[in-house]
């Protein structure tokens, strides 16, 4: 206590005057106090003097004062209770407490309560009550600055305890995105079969025979494979190995991650992975790493495959369209000749009768082989209405069951609740017959055939999987078969014209090029399976058709021509001869045009006898497909008929969107000839 201190007194304020509120209710006390701060050295006090507590608290309100000297025996409080209420009213003013006991517990509590210091009035010196003053003022001072620097550390504290916590809530934030977006990019991954892989790459050691050192050690491939993941239980091919081996050496010493592609294998199948790598260095084991991702890219290089394989048909399909073409211009007047000489020969010899059949039957066989070539290409024109395939499979199966060998066993599955297609029975009843005749050639030693169909409905990610495929209904038909099988190599081109696996003499290689022709004709694709010794399995899918069937024409008898003009429009003399020869004989006037320009000039001298142009649309300089519109210009009227060595779906429908009013198929029979030129009632 300051009451307690012989220390030099010592005045750190200096202040020039110390406003000193005394609480004394005994005059004598408070001029006695006052006299004794008079006298103080180097300071100034002015004292103020209350003699109640309330009067005090009056003060308090209306004045400022630095310091207050507090009797504790007061009319209108007494003891600490007056310490308390001054304190209250007034929280920073220093107060020294003044007592007539010399009493140390009650110094203890008026400090706890708090006082700044506790003096006697008895033994009460003019230094110790200075001392004690300036003590109070600096000590309530230094509590006040320690409390602003308190509520200053607090505001601090708490402004980056703010801080932390937006900090740490933003962290939160972002590690929950961060697992969010890690969660999205494995689903994408497993979707899109991607996975990652790091692996620290080391040399292969060089083999310590001299022998040996011009030979390249082999690159641990089954090494960065098992870094895919940590259960990798599929091999690379052993056809792609040394490649990719030799291609990670040359990669990682020109300082570049590995690029490729290559097979493994699955089981009993082959899958397709791509890999995508850089080389890294880690600084701190002084080492090489290749970090990238793999991807299973099987379903890509089946639909490049089937892309390829479409590009290669195309390609054959045009080659083999202008063949056809050649060949149905040959074909044609020989049919139309051979028909003709028995209407010439009335009484002919049954031997030579004989040989001109042997020849319309060779030439219809050189039509029906012309047929298939295009089969394959563009599609050949039939005649199509809504049939139920299950009844056609119903027929194959009978069919199969009887011809087939017994050591074939022949299941099927066929519903009756199949959705009708449109399309040709004739046409569609060859595609699944040759499929099973194939299936049968695999089974040399027996074996089981399985015919099931079914309705599927293709949506917009199912069709994906097919590169010819459209969203919508279909009718699938598998054949499958439990024969030979077939390599990659061969299942990538059966379908290619002329190509057999058969020996000589037992195929053309037409057979599943007439398949494939067919069945995009009607709409539909083709897919295939196939694995050595474990059979092969085709899956045709139709387009499922519900319109009706159009009612079908009664047949009409061949009628005489009555000297009406035809003008036939053909750059081949074979062929427009023979026409010529068939159409007199049953009583037309023929006129003959070797090209489009001949044509128009017949037309514009005779455009009022000529009311029907047989034309062709292959000729050269001007074909049929333009000589049309200008014919229609000269007489709207004019009835015009095509004719073409390509019966395909696409000229039949670009003939009639033209003006042609029918289509003649080459090579044609004396009949077909004469139905097509009858009058339209």
């Amino acid at each position: 206590m300051a009451r307690n201190s012989d220390a030099a007194l010592d005045y750190p304020l200096n202040p020039a005057a110390v406003r000193v509120l005394l609480i004394e209710d005994d005059l004598a006390e408070a001029r006695f106090l006052q006299e004794v701060l008079k006298g103080a050295p180097r300071s100034r006090f002015q004292l103020s003097h209350a003699k109640r507590l309330g009067e005090a608290i009056a003060w308090l309100g209306q004045d400022r004062f630095d310091v207050a000297l507090l009797d504790l025996t007061l009319p209108d409080s007494s003891g600490l209770d007056s310490l308390d209420v001054l304190l209250h009213q007034a929280p920073g003013l220093p107060v020294v407490v003044l007592t007539n006991t010399n009493d140390d517990t009650l110094a203890v509590a008026a400090v706890r309560h708090g006082a700044q210091d506790y003096l006697m009035k008895r033994s009460l010196q003019q230094e110790v009550l200075v001392r004690s003053l300036f003590y109070a003022i600096e000590r309530q001072r230094a509590e006040d600055a320690l409390r602003d620097a308190n509520e200053i550390l607090e505001e601090r504290v708490q402004a980056r305890t703010a801080e932390l916590e937006a900090a740490n809530r933003h962290l939160r934030q972002e590690i929950e995105q961060r697992q969010r977006i890690q969660e999205r990019l494995t689903l994408a991954q497993n979707a899109a079969s991607i996975g990652t892989f790091e692996w620290c790459v080391d040399a292969p050691a060089q083999p310590s025979n001299s022998s040996d050192l011009l030979a390249d050690p082999p690159w641990p491939i089954a090494d960065m494979m098992a870094s895919f993941s940590a259960n990798w239980p599929w091999p690379i091919h052993p056809d792609d190995a040394e490649r990719v081996s030799q291609e990670l050496r040359q990669a990682t010493q020109q300082g570049q991650g590995l690029k490729t592609e290559f097979r493994i294998l699955v089981g009993d199948r082959v899958h397709w992975l791509t890999i995508n790598s850089s080389l890294i260095c880690d600084v701190e084991t002084h080492s090489e790493r290749l970090l990238g991702i793999h991807m299973d890219i099987t379903d890509k290089k089946q639909l490049e495959a089937q892309f390829l394989r479409s590009q290669r048909l195309e390609g054959l399909g045009t080659l083999a369209s202008g063949i056809a073409h050649d060949l149905n211009n040959i074909l044609t007047p020989i049919l139309l000749v051979v028909q003709l000489l028995p209407l010439k020969l009335k009484a002919i010899d049954p031997w030579l009768q004989s040989k001109l059949d042997i020849l319309e039957a060779s030439t219809q066989r050189g039509a029906d082989l012309v047929k298939q070539i295009l089969a394959f290409t563009r599609g050949v024109e039939g005649k199509r209405f809504a049939l139920q395939v299950n009844h056609l499979l119903a027929d194959i199966r009978k069919l199969v069951q009887q011809t087939l060998p017994k050591s074939i066993d022949v299941y099927a599955n066929i519903p009756d609740s199949l959705w009708p297609v449109w399309g040709d029975p004739t046409q569609l009843h060859q595609v699944f017959m040759n499929l099973c005749v194939n299936a049968r050639d695999a089974m040399p030693n027996g074996g089981t055939l399985r015919i099931a169909a079914e309705n599927l409905t293709l949506n917009h990610n199912s069709a994906q999987q097919h590169f010819q495929a459209q969203p919508g209904l279909y009718i699938r038909v598998t054949i499958t078969d439990t024969g030979t099988g077939m390599e990659p190599a061969v299942l990538n081109q059966i379908f290619d014209p002329f190509f057999t696996t058969k020996a000589l003499g037992q195929g053309t290689g037409l057979g599943l090029s007439a398949v494939l022709g067919i069945v995009e004709s009607h709409g539909g694709f083709v897919d295939v399976q196939s694995q050595v010794g474990q059979g092969s399995q085709f899956q045709v899918y139709l387009r499922a058709s519900f319109e009706p069937s159009p009612e079908a024409d009664a047949p009409v008898a061949l009628l005489d021509g009555h000297q009406s003009t035809v003008l036939v429009v053909d750059d081949e003399p074979a062929v427009y001869e023979a026409v010529r020869t068939v159409l007199e004989l049953h009583n037309y006037r023929v006129m003959v045009a070797h090209g489009g320009q001949a044509a128009i000039a017949l037309l514009s001298e005779h455009s009022d006898t000529i009311h029907t142009v047989l034309m062709d649309l292959m000729m050269p300089t001007m074909d049929g497909l333009t000589t049309v519109p200008l014919l229609k210009r000269i007489n709207p009227n004019l009835r015009v008929i095509a004719m073409s060595g390509l019966s395909s779906t696409e000229a039949v429908a670009r003939a009639e969107q033209q003006g042609f009013e029918s289509f003649l198929p080459k090579p044609f029979s004396r009949q077909d000839l004469l139905q097509q030129l009858r009058p339209v009632e």
